[in-house]
């Protein structure tokens, strides 16, 4: 029986489609992250002693490098969703300003993801 949609693999990448794809892919994985967001956030209180060795964790370079993709796929989805927030209001609707607002969401993601790495280094 042939599907009733053509599949992803007849079409060939492009930058929207590869946007959409791993602004949903990089919230699943974000979303896994937040059980430890709120283990470190809960442990000031809580338990000190937890707290600081949360923190000498964090310190180790590749959770600082974990930390950067992290903080990239939340700058991802969230500028990704200023886009569908102008997109509800049919602003930028025609190719040449949905490639343009994708550029732009693209280099301030880049920019906001270099200055967070070098505050956190």
């Amino acid at each position: 029986m042939a599907p009733l949609s053509p599949h992803l693999q007849i079409y060939r990448p492009f930058l929207t489609m590869i946007f959409s794809i791993s602004s949903r892919i990089g919230m699943i994985a974000f979303a896994f992250s937040l059980p430890f967001f709120a283990i470190l956030l809960g442990s000031v209180n809580i338990s000190p002693q937890l707290n600081s060795l949360l923190m000498t964790f964090i310190n180790f370079i590749p959770i600082k490098l974990i930390f950067i993709l992290w903080f990239f796929i939340f700058n991802h989805h969230l500028l990704n969703g200023f886009k569908y927030f102008l997109w509800s209001y049919a602003l930028g609707m025609d190719i040449k300003n949905v490639y343009l607002t994708t550029y732009i969401i693209l280099i301030a993601n880049i920019i906001m993801t270099t200055i967070f790495s070098w505050i956190i280094f």
